[in-house]
């Protein structure tokens, strides 16, 4: 039996198409969740570390002086246990860095945007600490 936390969950979006942020903000946000926006990796990266009991990470950040491989590689490093999504086309990963860090590609709908954040929040709390 897995167990999932009841909404609103604590989500940290960051994408550097303004298009695209305000489609999985405002998502997400209809859906009920707590959601906070970062315009760029660097942002993205301070609120995941200072947000208390956050649940997951959406990232889509090729752009700025923190991409998502570095994101990710920094977000491990103080949260390990959290999940992380990626929106777009698969990263390289060479290292293994990225193994659980699974991709949503582009197109998308809403539903299957939800479904990902659902599981990807289901399994974390289901893995414990």
């Amino acid at each position: 039996m897995t167990f999932e936390p009841p909404p609103p969950w604590r989500i940290v979006v960051t994408d550097d198409d303004p298009t695209l942020m305000a489609l999985l903000v405002g998502t997400l946000r209809d859906a009920g969740h707590c959601v906070f926006a970062a315009y760029d990796g660097n942002s993205a990266c301070e609120l995941a570390l200072l947000i208390p009991d956050l649940d997951l990470l959406v990232t889509n950040t090729r752009w700025g002086i923190v991409s998502n491989r570095e994101l990710v590689r920094q977000v491990r490093r103080k949260k390990p246990e959290l999940s992380i999504l990626h929106i777009g086309e698969p990263m390289p990963n060479p290292d293994g860095l990225l193994d659980d860090v699974p991709t949503l590609r582009q197109p998308f709908t809403a539903d299957q945007l939800l479904g990902k954040v659902r599981d990807l929040v289901a399994h974390q709390w289901n893995r414990g600490p």
